[in-house]
């Protein structure tokens, strides 16, 4: 029990920061003479320590700024995206995964097919959902940092929010999660196919491709469109995510978001030579019908698909833009 009383104040002292290091050691040696007294017995020197606490927490009480990677302040929506990137990894992954396993599965026998996909599938899950995590908390992080490094903070009493108005139409918190879920989902899943699979998607026969579904040329020069449509897409369902009510503002972007993805789209589907004419070949082989008359069903289809797809955004357009409108009144 030799030197008890400065191994306590040494195991108290290691844990501070530099700043105000000796007035802190000043002050709790004297703590300690106040509480021994005159009584300088091993017993009561024992009781005063045990009294004080262990060092660890007793240093915590001496710091002037309280410790954590992700504030308080910022958990709650730290939370809330960690579970949203965590969703969308997951999907992700699954899909990616179980497309990358049937184009591998062809040489393994049933029981090895099991153990691969089991095996290869919970690898990628559980190193996806670390690397999600690690990278949504590292982003926090950085900035929570970026905050503290702002000395002032422009503050003013004209950016409190507004009450709440009555009978407005509210964005449902819920939904806007499961429509950036689904968004992020589709948006990263077509990507995926269209550059890493494409060579894949066709028409098979015995398991070999007898036809493909796209002109490979003419997607590859779409690609950098539909990742910008794709980002478009994928800001404006993040941004629903937040606004609590539909205004102006935000049902302004909304509209760009929703009409430029749509052009896009259509653009995409109706395209001249997007689609392969071997794949209108082969389904005219199976119909027993000509190339031609396949063809011009399929046009006519996808113009179809095209009258439906601006009927619906209009729809859709035209009731934010109500309930934005109606928000305005109230």
């Amino acid at each position: 029990m030799k030197n008890i009383i400065e191994r306590y104040v040494y195991d108290v002292m290691r844990r501070l920061p530099a700043e105000n290091k000796e007035e802190i050691e000043k002050e709790l040696n004297a703590n300690i003479e106040d509480m021994l007294g005159e009584d300088r017995s091993e017993e009561h020197i024992e009781e005063v320590l045990f009294e004080l606490g262990e060092p660890r927490l007793l240093a915590l009480q001496y710091q002037t700024k309280e410790r954590y990677l992700i504030s308080p302040a910022n958990y709650d929506d730290y939370i809330r995206v960690l579970k949203v990137v965590i969703l969308i990894v997951i999907s992700v992954t699954l899909f990616s995964g179980i497309i990358d396993l049937l184009i591998d599965l062809g040489s393994f026998t049933p029981w090895e097919m099991v153990g691969h996909v089991f095996s290869k599938l919970v690898g990628e899950l559980i190193s996806s959902i670390v690397t999600a995590f690690a990278l949504v908390t590292l982003v926090c992080w950085a900035v929570e940092k970026a905050e503290e490094k702002k000395k002032f903070r422009n503050w003013k009493l004209k950016n409190l929010p507004e009450l709440p108005k009555q009978n407005v139409y509210k964005i449902n918190r819920t939904g806007a999660v499961v429509s950036l879920i689904i968004e992020t989902s589709f948006s990263i899943i077509f990507l995926l196919l269209l550059i890493n699979y494409l060579d894949y998607l066709g028409i098979y026969e015995n398991s070999v491709m007898v036809a493909p579904i796209f002109n490979k040329e003419v997607v590859q020069a779409f690609i950098p469109l539909l990742i910008v449509s794709a980002l478009f897409s994928i800001g404006v369902a993040i941004l629903r995510v937040f606004y609590a009510a539909w205004n102006v503002k935000f049902t302004s972007i909304y509209s760009l978001g929703k009409i430029f993805t749509s052009i896009v789209t259509i653009i995409f589907i109706n395209y001249a030579n997007m689609f392969n004419i071997l794949m209108f070949n082969k389904i005219a082989e199976y119909l027993e019908i000509t190339t031609n008359e396949v063809v011009n069903g399929f046009e006519r289809g996808i113009k179809i698909f095209t009258i439906v797809i601006c009927v619906l955004v209009v729809l859709d357009l035209l009731s934010v833009w109500n309930k934005t409108l109606k928000n305005q009144k109230n």
